[in-house]
């Protein structure tokens, strides 16, 4: 068996994000611009994605577990 090494934060971090766009996909605004032009989520965006990291980053690091 071959082991791949895998950036948990990174793709834990993707797979929340890419639902983000599908739960909201309904032209809703997932994106504010502070008053120094950063771009971030809207608040109740950022919720969101901050459970669904910590749901897909608990996910894989359980299925790395049981591959050892």
């Amino acid at each position: 068996m071959t082991n791949i090494t895998i950036n948990h934060v990174e793709l834990a971090s993707e797979l929340a994000h890419i639902e983000v766009i599908r739960y909201h996909s309904s032209g809703r605004e997932l994106y504010v611009v502070d008053d120094n032009g950063d771009e971030r989520y809207a608040d109740d965006i950022q919720d969101l994605f901050n459970d669904l990291y910590d749901m897909y980053y608990e996910l894989i690091l359980i299925a790395q577990i049981q591959q050892q």
